[in-house]
Protein backbone atom coordinates (compact mmCIF):
# COMPACT_ATOMS: atom_id res chain seq x y z
CA UNK A 1 0.00 0.00 0.00
CA UNK A 2 3.10 2.08 0.54
CA UNK A 3 3.22 5.34 2.74
CA UNK A 4 0.58 8.14 3.31
CA UNK A 5 2.45 11.09 1.82
CA UNK A 6 2.57 14.49 3.02
CA UNK A 7 -0.70 17.29 1.02
CA UNK A 8 2.57 18.89 -0.69
CA UNK A 9 3.75 15.60 -1.90
CA UNK A 10 0.42 13.91 -2.71
CA UNK A 11 0.27 16.98 -4.78
CA UNK A 12 3.52 17.38 -6.32
CA UNK A 13 2.37 13.44 -7.50
CA UNK A 14 -0.59 14.39 -8.90
CA UNK A 15 0.61 16.97 -10.86
CA UNK A 16 3.69 14.88 -12.30
CA UNK A 17 0.48 11.95 -12.99
CA UNK A 18 -1.55 14.21 -15.29
CA UNK A 19 1.78 16.35 -16.79
CA UNK A 20 2.79 13.03 -17.86
CA UNK A 21 -0.49 11.67 -19.33
CA UNK A 22 -1.93 14.89 -20.08
CA UNK A 23 -4.07 14.05 -23.33
CA UNK A 24 -4.95 17.91 -24.00
CA UNK A 25 -1.89 19.45 -25.21
CA UNK A 26 0.22 16.24 -25.92
CA UNK A 27 -1.65 13.88 -27.71
CA UNK A 28 -0.13 13.47 -31.24
CA UNK A 29 -3.72 14.06 -32.86
CA UNK A 30 -4.43 17.46 -30.64
CA UNK A 31 -1.10 18.39 -32.35
CA UNK A 32 -2.42 17.60 -35.41
CA UNK A 33 -5.37 19.36 -34.72
CA UNK A 34 -3.82 22.39 -33.56
CA UNK A 35 -1.57 22.76 -36.69
CA UNK A 36 -4.34 22.97 -39.04
CA UNK A 37 -3.33 19.29 -40.16
CA UNK A 38 -6.66 17.26 -40.37
CA UNK A 39 -9.17 17.73 -43.00
CA UNK A 40 -12.84 18.74 -43.01
CA UNK A 41 -14.11 15.21 -43.13
CA UNK A 42 -11.41 14.22 -40.49
CA UNK A 43 -12.52 17.15 -38.65
CA UNK A 44 -15.71 16.39 -38.42
CA UNK A 45 -15.57 13.30 -36.95
CA UNK A 46 -13.46 14.61 -34.02
CA UNK A 47 -16.19 16.68 -33.75
CA UNK A 48 -19.03 14.28 -33.50
CA UNK A 49 -16.80 11.95 -31.16
CA UNK A 50 -15.90 15.02 -28.87
CA UNK A 51 -19.51 15.80 -28.94
CA UNK A 52 -20.64 12.12 -27.56
CA UNK A 53 -18.69 12.90 -24.37
CA UNK A 54 -19.07 16.68 -24.13
CA UNK A 55 -23.13 15.40 -23.70
CA UNK A 56 -22.92 13.19 -21.02
CA UNK A 57 -20.15 15.08 -19.04
CA UNK A 58 -22.81 17.31 -17.45
CA UNK A 59 -24.34 13.94 -16.27
CA UNK A 60 -21.18 13.17 -14.63
CA UNK A 61 -20.92 16.33 -12.11
CA UNK A 62 -24.34 15.81 -11.37
CA UNK A 63 -23.72 12.38 -9.95
CA UNK A 64 -20.98 13.73 -7.95
CA UNK A 65 -22.76 16.68 -6.02
CA UNK A 66 -25.44 13.88 -5.16
CA UNK A 67 -22.79 12.01 -3.68
CA UNK A 68 -21.16 14.46 -2.01
CA UNK A 69 -20.83 14.54 2.12
CA UNK A 70 -18.94 17.86 2.20
CA UNK A 71 -21.70 20.92 2.28
CA UNK A 72 -19.28 23.43 0.68
CA UNK A 73 -18.12 21.13 -2.08
CA UNK A 74 -21.61 20.72 -3.14
CA UNK A 75 -22.60 24.14 -3.20
CA UNK A 76 -19.42 24.68 -5.47
CA UNK A 77 -20.67 21.40 -8.09
CA UNK A 78 -24.27 22.78 -8.14
CA UNK A 79 -22.79 25.98 -9.40
CA UNK A 80 -20.62 23.70 -11.71
CA UNK A 81 -23.66 21.63 -12.57
CA UNK A 82 -25.52 24.94 -13.43
CA UNK A 83 -22.90 26.03 -15.89
CA UNK A 84 -23.14 22.77 -17.56
CA UNK A 85 -26.50 23.06 -18.48
CA UNK A 86 -26.84 26.51 -18.72
CA UNK A 87 -23.87 28.41 -19.13
CA UNK A 88 -25.59 31.47 -17.37
CA UNK A 89 -22.59 31.70 -14.46
CA UNK A 90 -19.75 32.37 -17.33
CA UNK A 91 -22.62 34.60 -19.45
CA UNK A 92 -22.86 32.90 -22.43
CA UNK A 93 -25.82 31.53 -21.63
CA UNK A 94 -25.99 28.29 -23.37
CA UNK A 95 -25.63 24.94 -22.47
CA UNK A 96 -22.24 23.69 -22.90
CA UNK A 97 -23.09 20.67 -25.42
CA UNK A 98 -24.80 23.51 -27.11
CA UNK A 99 -21.73 25.24 -27.68
CA UNK A 100 -20.13 22.29 -29.06
CA UNK A 101 -22.91 21.68 -31.58
CA UNK A 102 -22.25 25.42 -32.35
CA UNK A 103 -18.67 24.29 -33.10
CA UNK A 104 -19.71 21.15 -34.89
CA UNK A 105 -21.74 22.97 -37.11
CA UNK A 106 -19.36 25.47 -37.86
CA UNK A 107 -16.96 22.80 -39.16
CA UNK A 108 -19.93 21.65 -41.58
CA UNK A 109 -22.15 18.99 -39.59
CA UNK A 110 -25.29 18.82 -39.30
CA UNK A 111 -26.80 19.09 -35.82
CA UNK A 112 -28.23 15.21 -36.01
CA UNK A 113 -24.80 13.92 -37.25
CA UNK A 114 -23.90 14.72 -33.82
CA UNK A 115 -26.57 13.61 -31.96
CA UNK A 116 -27.14 10.81 -33.46
CA UNK A 117 -23.64 9.72 -33.85
CA UNK A 118 -22.25 6.30 -32.68
CA UNK A 119 -19.43 6.33 -30.03
CA UNK A 120 -16.51 4.59 -31.16
CA UNK A 121 -15.30 2.00 -28.56
CA UNK A 122 -13.05 4.35 -27.19
CA UNK A 123 -15.73 6.68 -26.70
CA UNK A 124 -17.99 4.66 -25.42
CA UNK A 125 -15.22 3.23 -22.61
CA UNK A 126 -14.20 6.79 -21.60
CA UNK A 127 -18.25 7.33 -21.37
CA UNK A 128 -18.73 4.53 -19.10
CA UNK A 129 -16.20 5.52 -17.25
CA UNK A 130 -17.84 8.89 -16.34
CA UNK A 131 -20.82 6.82 -14.59
CA UNK A 132 -18.22 3.90 -13.17
CA UNK A 133 -16.16 6.44 -11.24
CA UNK A 134 -18.92 9.19 -10.29
CA UNK A 135 -21.61 6.64 -8.82
CA UNK A 136 -19.57 3.64 -8.31
CA UNK A 137 -16.43 4.93 -6.76
CA UNK A 138 -16.12 7.21 -3.56
CA UNK A 139 -16.64 10.47 -3.91
CA UNK A 140 -13.03 12.00 -3.47
CA UNK A 141 -12.15 8.83 -6.54
CA UNK A 142 -14.87 10.72 -8.77
CA UNK A 143 -13.36 14.15 -7.66
CA UNK A 144 -9.91 12.88 -8.95
CA UNK A 145 -11.29 11.08 -11.82
CA UNK A 146 -13.22 13.96 -13.01
CA UNK A 147 -11.90 17.33 -11.22
CA UNK A 148 -8.62 16.65 -11.64
CA UNK A 149 -7.72 14.34 -14.62
CA UNK A 150 -10.54 15.77 -16.60
CA UNK A 151 -11.07 19.22 -16.17
CA UNK A 152 -7.01 19.79 -14.81
CA UNK A 153 -5.94 19.11 -18.18
CA UNK A 154 -8.29 21.61 -19.87
CA UNK A 155 -6.43 25.04 -18.31
CA UNK A 156 -3.76 26.12 -20.89
CA UNK A 157 -4.73 23.97 -23.27
CA UNK A 158 -8.65 24.69 -24.45
CA UNK A 159 -7.84 28.71 -25.02
CA UNK A 160 -4.79 28.02 -26.95
CA UNK A 161 -6.72 25.32 -29.61
CA UNK A 162 -9.42 28.43 -29.79
CA UNK A 163 -6.99 30.83 -31.27
CA UNK A 164 -5.46 27.54 -33.68
CA UNK A 165 -8.75 26.24 -34.86
CA UNK A 166 -9.51 29.76 -35.88
CA UNK A 167 -6.38 30.28 -37.85
CA UNK A 168 -6.11 27.21 -39.10
CA UNK A 169 -9.79 26.38 -39.76
CA UNK A 170 -11.15 29.68 -40.65
CA UNK A 171 -13.48 29.52 -38.04
CA UNK A 172 -14.97 32.82 -35.63
CA UNK A 173 -14.90 33.25 -32.21
CA UNK A 174 -18.37 32.57 -32.05
CA UNK A 175 -17.79 29.09 -33.12
CA UNK A 176 -15.04 28.02 -30.87
CA UNK A 177 -16.79 29.78 -27.56
CA UNK A 178 -16.66 26.17 -26.24
CA UNK A 179 -12.83 25.94 -26.02
CA UNK A 180 -13.34 29.33 -24.26
CA UNK A 181 -15.53 28.84 -21.67
CA UNK A 182 -13.90 25.95 -20.69
CA UNK A 183 -10.39 27.31 -20.43
CA UNK A 184 -11.86 29.80 -17.83
CA UNK A 185 -14.76 27.52 -16.37
CA UNK A 186 -12.64 24.09 -15.67
CA UNK A 187 -9.60 26.83 -13.56
CA UNK A 188 -11.50 27.02 -10.73
CA UNK A 189 -12.69 23.18 -10.50
CA UNK A 190 -9.70 21.89 -10.98
CA UNK A 191 -6.67 23.91 -8.64
CA UNK A 192 -4.83 20.53 -7.20
CA UNK A 193 -3.39 22.74 -4.13
CA UNK A 194 -6.53 23.40 -1.73
CA UNK A 195 -8.58 21.01 -3.51
CA UNK A 196 -10.42 18.69 -1.75
CA UNK A 197 -8.84 15.44 -2.76
CA UNK A 198 -5.96 16.53 -1.37
CA UNK A 199 -7.57 17.73 1.96
CA UNK A 200 -8.99 14.65 2.77
CA UNK A 201 -7.27 11.81 0.78
CA UNK A 202 -5.46 11.67 4.54
CA UNK A 203 -4.19 8.05 4.35
CA UNK A 204 -2.37 5.82 2.43
CA UNK A 205 -5.11 3.63 1.29
CA UNK A 206 -7.23 6.73 0.45
CA UNK A 207 -4.21 8.07 -1.93
CA UNK A 208 -3.93 4.75 -3.23
CA UNK A 209 -7.55 4.81 -4.39
CA UNK A 210 -7.49 8.42 -5.49
CA UNK A 211 -3.77 7.66 -7.47
CA UNK A 212 -5.64 4.54 -9.46
CA UNK A 213 -8.51 6.46 -10.51
CA UNK A 214 -6.44 9.60 -11.84
CA UNK A 215 -4.99 7.08 -13.61
CA UNK A 216 -7.85 5.32 -15.14
CA UNK A 217 -9.23 8.57 -15.80
CA UNK A 218 -6.29 9.80 -17.75
CA UNK A 219 -5.70 6.55 -19.47
CA UNK A 220 -9.14 6.67 -20.50
CA UNK A 221 -8.55 10.51 -22.33
CA UNK A 222 -5.81 8.92 -24.11
CA UNK A 223 -7.41 6.33 -25.41
CA UNK A 224 -10.53 7.88 -26.04
CA UNK A 225 -8.15 10.32 -28.78
CA UNK A 226 -6.08 7.30 -29.85
CA UNK A 227 -9.38 5.52 -31.18
CA UNK A 228 -10.34 8.98 -32.59
CA UNK A 229 -7.06 8.82 -34.21
CA UNK A 230 -7.34 5.64 -35.39
CA UNK A 231 -10.49 6.12 -37.14
CA UNK A 232 -9.51 9.20 -38.76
Amino acid sequence: MGEVLAPRAFIQDLVARIEARRTFGRHPLWLEIADGKLSGEQLKLFAIQFFLQVREFPRAVSAMHANCPFPEERMKLAESVYEEETGRLSGCNQPHPELFLRFGEAVGLERAEMVEGRPLPATRALIDWFELSTKQRSFIEAAAAINLAAEGQVPGAFGPMARRLQKNYGLSREAVAFWDIHELADADHSEVGDHIVVRHATDAAIQARVRDALQHSLDAWWYFFDGIQAAI
